[in-house]
Parts: structure tokens; sequence; C-alpha cells
């Protein structure tokens, strides 16, 4: 009897060692990323909406990253910016998935399309985005 305690014990142990132990990973590297609705006045129509889909077995690797990329491959060579995005996180027994959906836009199309200065005067004037001063107080 006092070896099923023991046992039991242990095992309580080990499993309580994993449950409660945890790490911290990078999930994303951005340049722009905002929850706020913002306006870019970005035709939307010249885009493609685009899903891309990860899953990792307990989670091991979890990186929104890769996700996010999946879904502008998915949408072709020449997208390189995700607007109006939706990040979609599930967990199942023993299963991870992350799903991004969003509209795949080129930024070299937009310069094609507004010229070079026109594109810088858009970049410098939308709303929401933040520079950093370089002046010191």
């Amino acid at each position: 009897m006092k070896t099923i305690t023991n046992k039991f014990l242990v095992l309580f142990l080990f499993s309580s060692m994993i449950l409660f132990s945890n790490c911290t990973v990078r999930l994303v590297d951005f340049t722009t990323i905002s929850t706020k609705n913002v306006n870019l006045n970005v035709d939307r129509s010249k885009g493609k909406k685009t899903e891309g889909k990860k899953s990792y077995f307990l989670g091991i690797g979890f990186n929104l990253k890769d996700a996010i990329d999946l879904a502008l491959e998915n949408a072709g060579t020449k997208y390189d910016m995700l607007i109006d995005g939706v990040v979609r996180y599930s967990n199942f027994p023993f299963v991870v998935v992350v799903k991004v959906e969003g509209i795949a836009v080129s930024s070299s199309a937009m310069k094609d399309s507004m010229g070079s200065v026109e594109y810088e005067e858009w970049l410098n004037n939308q709303q929401g985005v933040y520079t950093k001063s370089r002046a010191t107080d």
C-alpha cells in the first residue's frame, strides 16, 4: 500500500511540475500593427483576400509570424502587406492552431500607381502613424 502511495505522490509531483511550468516565446516581429480602425486610403479592390494557418503540436514552436508569412505567400509573391487582418488562435487537446486572414496588398504597386512623390506624401500624412522624434528636450 505504501509503494502505491509513493508512486502516486511522485506522479503527482512530476505532473505538477509540467503543468505549472512555462516559458516565454517571441510571437511576431512587425513593422506596423494596430488594433484601431486607421484609414490608410488603400484601394482594397486591388488586394487579394488570403489566409494562412499553422498548427503546433503541444504549442512547441508557437509563432504568429509563420501564419502571417503563410497568408502572404498564399496571396502571391508580389504581395508584401496585410490589411484588415484577423488573427484566430484555437487550442485543441495537444494542438495549437493559429489562423491569419486579411487582404494582401502590394506596396510597390501602390507606389507605382501613385508615383514616388505622392507615395511619400501618403506615407507622411497617415493618421495614427507614430514617428519618433529625434530631438531631445
